[in-house]
């Protein structure tokens, strides 16, 4: 009978005979001689427990109090460590470190960027997020060839910073630049020689056909790399 009650959540009696739709004297009876094999399917049935448990106390499933036993052990210890947050690690949104959106432009519109800032619907090829490190006017641009290849592949997007001068700018930086009567920019790497007015733009392919090297006075800066977003699919 004391099962029962475990698995009723009460030791009234009415109360279990009301539940189970039998008589206060069956209850009764129950708690003098045990519950009958009947009384114990209904109260399985009933309270969603097994009856081999009421009748005899064994059973292949945990008996209520074992199951509060154990919610309160899990309660009352540190979960380990997640799979997703490595010791060291910490989790962070997902636009951690981002600061609302910026445009991806064609290379044609990059041309004019320094000169006009491209915010029309027509200009912007998508919008990504932006880096909390660059300005409102960053933009991002589509790689395209393999002139930088292997560090830059066609399809990443590079994050480009115009709200720089050619004097910011140091040894080996990757700068996309409009030069001469270009029709759009393009992306190099910038090597200053003995002084910073001895400059001059090269590919990152060594393998390249065209090493034209480009003096840095005959172009116009559009922006500073800072970054890349590399895409699987």
């Amino acid at each position: 009978m004391l099962r029962l009650q475990e698995i009723a959540g009460t030791n009234k009696k009415s109360k279990i005979a009301l539940d189970l739709n039998v008589g206060a004297s069956t209850v009764t009876n129950w708690a003098k001689r045990g519950v009958s094999k009947e009384g114990a399917l209904a109260a399985a049935e009933k309270y969603n427990a097994d009856a081999n448990y009421i009748l005899s106390g064994m059973s292949g499933k945990p008996s209520v109090s074992d199951l509060r036993a154990q919610i309160q052990k899990m309660q009352s210890t540190t979960p380990p460590p997640s799979i997703d947050t490595p010791e060291g690690t910490k989790k962070v949104p997902v636009d951690y470190g981002m600061s609302g959106q910026m445009p991806v432009i064609s290379w044609v519109a990059a041309g004019s960027f320094a000169d006009v800032m491209p915010v029309t619907i027509d200009d912007a090829i998508e919008w990504i997020d932006r880096p909390s490190n660059l300005s409102p006017r960053a933009f991002g641009l589509i790689i395209e060839g393999r002139s930088m290849w292997p560090e830059f592949k066609p399809g990443e997007i590079i994050y480009v910073e115009p709200n720089i001068s050619p004097l910011e700018l140091k040894d080996g930086a990757l700068v996309v630049i409009h030069c001469n009567d270009d029709k759009q920019a393009t992306f190099k790497q910038l090597i200053i020689g003995d002084s910073p007015e001895d400059m001059y733009l090269k590919p990152l392919n060594p393998d390249w056909p065209d090493q034209k090297i480009i003096p840095m006075g005959e172009c116009m800066l559009v922006g500073v790399v800072d970054s890349k977003v590399t895409r699987y699919r």
